[in-house]
């Protein structure tokens, strides 16, 4: 579930906003030169060596925690216990662990890109230090780029955007204490990848919030680009990540982002958790807008479901019935191979599954028009 929170801001209570980041039919792939139509199925196989093949992934790692109870508290007592609970379950669901399995599935597919949604970092510091001298507890791109290179693999951040920073008051045996929360949205590139031109972007429409103890204050969203060169073949790459809480803000946004996308020309692949079911809300308004849903395009009649988890990524027992994570597409690309991932009892490492979402795998054939075949 993608679950992100917010944070009060006092001497008791800065942190804690994300709440709940985490909370259409298909169109046909636009596949056209500037006069004709191409259809996607009609690539001569004698000049297929003219063509190539790409590979996206959309994965997000998951916060580590609801913050729902520390977004609901009314009272001093009630937001400390919540939010020590919360960090509880971020140690619980201890990334440095659950970094090894999302690297298997990096590992396993070899994308070029991959777009990741709720990249962390928590910090802690005791009532005694000051903000800066807070110690990393968990920095979850670089622990991923880590764990890719252990397994002789070397990407790198091609593009981040900040979305929120908090700190929040915690409980500990030894006194107060603070946690400190920031989310990113990040696109990793494979070395070998050429991926320029970032760009990195936070939603005009945010969801507002209240939180105790602080003022108010809305939810950072928002999503970032590059361009990829991948073989001597360009496309667009975007990782978005919509509001998950509020149904108003999220069709707000995902219209927002295809009003930007229309300015974009050539091929463009957007992945990312759109919180959204299958032509609904943010989902249906960026396939109504042009892109082709990539899992109905290769699986049609099959669900695709990403999510829910547990909150409690060591309970064993899962049962996903919402497919909220997607690839998108259009272009001169065709649809070659799709897959979900760690959403299998094989995939959990050290007792813990990857994420609270699972992640979706997408192949392209960079179509060059010289070797297509109209109708």
């Amino acid at each position: 579930m993608a679950l992100s929170k917010l944070a009060p801001s006092s001497l008791f209570a800065l942190l804690v906003a994300a709440a709940l980041a985490a909370c259409g039919p298909a169109a046909a792939p636009n596949l056209s030169t500037s006069t004709d139509a191409i259809s996607a199925s009609a690539v001569d196989p004698g000049n297929a060596g003219g063509n190539r093949l790409t590979t996206v992934m959309s994965r997000n790692l998951y916060l580590g925690a609801e913050l729902g109870p520390a977004i609901a508290a009314t009272n001093l007592d009630d937001f400390l216990k919540a939010t020590t609970e919360i960090w509880a379950m971020v140690q619980t669901n201890d990334f440095s662990v659950r970094a090894q399995g999302i690297a298997d599935e990096i590992a396993a597919a070899r994308p070029e890109v991959v777009g990741l949604q709720e990249a962390y970092t928590w910090t802690f510091r005791t009532a005694a230090q000051a903000p800066e001298d807070a110690t990393v507890v968990y920095d979850y791109v670089p622990q991923l780029i880590d764990a890719l290179a252990e397994r002789g693999l070397h990407y790198r951040a091609a593009a981040s955007v900040t979305l929120f920073d908090f700190e929040a008051p915690i409980l500990t045996p030894e006194g107060l204490a603070f946690v400190g929360i920031t989310d990113h949205g990040v696109i990793l590139a494979r070395e070998d990848v050429t991926a320029v031109n970032p760009s990195a972007h936070v939603f005009d429409t945010l969801l507002p919030l209240n939180v105790f103890g602080a003022p108010p204050m809305k939810l950072p969203r928002g999503w970032v680009s590059v361009d990829v060169k991948d073989q001597g073949e360009w496309y667009r790459f975007v990782s978005v990540h919509l509001e998950a809480y509020y149904a108003p803000v999220r069709v707000a946004q995902a219209m927002e982002l295809a009003a930007a996308l229309a300015e974009v020309p050539g091929r463009l692949i957007v992945a990312g958790d759109l919180n959204s079911d299958p032509g609904t809300e943010g989902a249906g308004v960026l396939v109504g807008s042009g892109l082709a849903d990539l899992w109905p395009a290769l699986h049609s009649g099959e669900p695709g479901f990403t999510s829910p988890y547990h909150e409690n990524l060591t309970f064993e027992e899962v049962t996903l019935d919402e497919r909220i994570d997607y690839v998108l597409f259009r272009g001169d690309l065709t649809p070659i191979f799709a897959d979900v991932v760690g959403e299998e009892l094989g995939d959990r490492v050290g007792g813990l599954w990857p994420s609270d979402h699972a992640g979706v795998v997408g192949t392209f054939r960079l179509e060059e028009p010289r070797f297509l075949v109209l109708r």
